[in-house]
């Protein structure tokens, strides 16, 4: 293919005659000669394109070396691929670094059709709930998060509230994985729950203690009678300052000065 711009329009030149009437150029009188018209120069204009050529868009460049990065041969094989997974256009949109308008775009022209947003959006965090729990159950040393179920709620009878603590999830979610593993927790007796409660409130006062030990430490005091003597008796410090230094509450610390003669 060969495309040239028109010649640019000339000038009139005027005509040089010898006596005789023949031009100088050996052409007849108003014909211009060669050497006040020469002949115009290559335009720098022209394109001369051989073969054939496809155009791709910058953006459908950078999608497709994306898709190829997250391991697919082609952006197509991307989308289908996802969309028999059931990812969402947000998802879509994240891994690829574009917006959910062009993903949509992607999916009409590829002939693809998303799953429904709401029923996606519910399964897929009910996927990554329970993938989450189940590392945590391995972390506590069980090989699955059915396993933990098992021992804490029927074989230790612990309350939905201790798992749902240790676990880390809400009771609604505990309760629906409790139906869909097919377990009844053993019910307790009130001296059992009663005890049960003492022991969680003495094993967080001695976290806390620990805390509090690990704190005095760091400011170089080995007791808290010693630090407080220190720092309320001697630099005159305030509870607030106090509180903020030690990283207590304001009730327990008025608490402990009493208890040490330190204030009234």
């Amino acid at each position: 293919m060969r495309v040239a711009f028109p010649p640019l329009p000339m000038e009139p030149s005027p005509q040089v005659t010898s006596g005789d009437g023949i031009s100088r150029s050996g052409v007849a009188p108003g014909t211009p000669g060669a050497w006040a018209t020469p002949p115009a120069a290559p335009s720098p204009s022209e394109l001369a394109i051989k073969g054939g050529f496809t155009v791709v868009d910058r953006q459908q460049r950078r999608l497709h070396d994306c898709a190829h990065t997250l391991g697919f041969a082609d952006l197509d094989g991307y989308l289908v691929a996802r969309c028999q997974q059931q990812a969402s256009l947000a998802q879509l949109a994240g891994q690829l670094g574009t917006t959910t308008p062009v993903v949509r775009r992607l999916l009409d022209h590829a002939g693809l059709a998303p799953s429904p947003q709401p029923a996606l959006s519910a399964a897929g965090r009910r996927r990554g709930t329970e993938q989450r729990l189940a590392r945590r159950a391995a972390q506590l040393g069980f090989s699955d998060l059915r396993a933990y179920l098992t021992d804490r709620l029927v074989g230790q009878a612990w309350p939905l509230a201790q798992v749902t603590s240790e676990l880390g999830t809400h009771h609604k979610t505990l309760r629906r994985l409790l139906d869909h593993h097919q377990l009844h927790r053993a019910r307790q007796a009130a001296p059992t729950r009663a005890a049960g409660a003492r022991g969680r409130r003495q094993a967080q006062a001695r976290a806390w203690q620990a805390k509090r030990q690990a704190r005095l430490a760091e400011l170089g005091f080995q007791e808290l009678a010693g630090y407080l003597e220190a720092r309320v008796v001697e630099e005159g410090w305030s509870v607030r300052r106090v509180r903020a230094e030690l990283g207590v509450g304001g009730v327990w610390l008025v608490e402990q000065l009493a208890k040490l003669g330190l204030r009234s």
